[in-house]
């Protein structure tokens, strides 16, 4: 009777026999009795609905349940959107972890202090924005540069010689213009008057590695290689010369070279860096090497220092000790 009376009561307050109770239910089973608690039902108002309306147990179980990864997504994203925006501004546009540091742009730095432009260089290259005469066939152009401010070297034709000043700022150069002794060659005079006239245009210099650019006010270009630099003094204790070993790469040819009068010179360069390095002329003669054309060479040579040498002559003697290698040229 209880019972009966229990299901109509339910049915009345419109509640199906298959919802539990408000306040839970216990369930039995073989772990034991279990006690489960329910929510209330939840009364929603619609303008569109006569009356309020009871929602079920399970419509109302879904949507609770239907809530909970909603705030759950909403929980983390309070926590991990401030994260994300600390650890952009940490992080450099483009990749992760620090920027690296700036790499060399790759070549040889320019050079543009005095002691850089001492020596003697040759003229391989003059470039301009107008025409420009051809380097004279067999003709050496060369400029020395010596400490004291006074420059020299030849034309094409003439020995030339003259002052420049460098500075004020740093790669700045004026080059007076030159005098010259008066021989007439007729295959290179053009070349060397116009060679006179563009020196004293010169306005900046830089060097780098074993080659010197000369620029002048009308955007022509002069690019000399050093012929100096492996001719160098070696210092010891007190600024004394020594004696030096050294290994060099012989080239399979020589080239025209100028000393006191026009002549050929080996063309060498540092084994150790051979690949990388180009040819340079070596004024000085190696006392027991026997140079073939045709041949490249790998030779170790000793150096003893001269006292008071010669005119445009090496200040160190130089004496074959071995040719590591011989190879014949491609």
């Amino acid at each position: 009777m209880t019972n009966h009376r229990h299901a109509r009561r339910l049915r009345q307050n419109g509640h199906e026999g298959t919802d539990p109770p408000p306040g839970g239910s216990t369930i039995h089973g073989t772990h034991g009795a279990v006690r489960t608690c329910h929510a209330r039902s939840i009364v929603t108002a619609s303008p569109f609905l006569p009356s309020a309306q009871p929602l079920p147990y399970k419509i109302m179980n879904q949507r609770r349940l239907s809530l909970l990864p909603s705030s759950f997504a909403t929980y983390l994203a309070t926590l991990l959107v401030p994260a994300a925006l600390l650890a952009g501004c940490a992080a450099p546009s483009g990749g992760g972890g620090a920027n690296p540091a700036a790499e060399p742009s790759g070549g040889t730095a320019a050079a543009t202090t005095a002691a850089d432009l001492i020596g003697t260089w040759q003229l391989t290259k003059w470039e301009g924005p107008t025409n420009l005469p051809s380097l004279p066939e067999g003709r050496m152009i060369n400029l020395t540069f010596n400490d004291k401010g006074a420059f020299s070297g030849t034309g094409g034709c003439n020995r030339i010689f003259g002052q420049y000043k460098v500075g004020p700022g740093n790669g700045q150069l004026t080059i007076q213009a030159p005098a010259s002794t008066r021989m007439a060659c007729q295959d290179s005079m053009t070349f060397e008057d116009r060679y006179l006239k563009t020196l004293p245009t010169v306005t900046t210099f830089e060097r780098r590695g074993t080659q010197l650019t000369l620029a002048t006010t009308n955007g022509e270009k002069l690019t000399y290689a050093s012929q100096t630099l492996l001719n160098r003094t070696v210092a010891g204790a007190g600024g004394a010369a020594r004696t030096e070993d050294r290994v060099l790469d012989v080239d399979s040819q020589m080239a025209d070279c100028v000393g006191v009068a026009p002549r050929k010179c080996l063309r060498v360069r540092n084994a150790d860096d051979s690949r990388n390095s180009p040819w340079e002329l070596w004024y000085a003669h190696i006392d027991g090497f026997d140079w073939k054309p045709g041949v490249e060479y790998r030779v170790k040579i000793h150096g003893e220092p001269v006292v008071n040498p010669p005119a445009d002559a090496s200040n160190m003697r130089w004496t074959l000790v071995e040719v590591i290698r011989e190879t014949p040229a491609r």
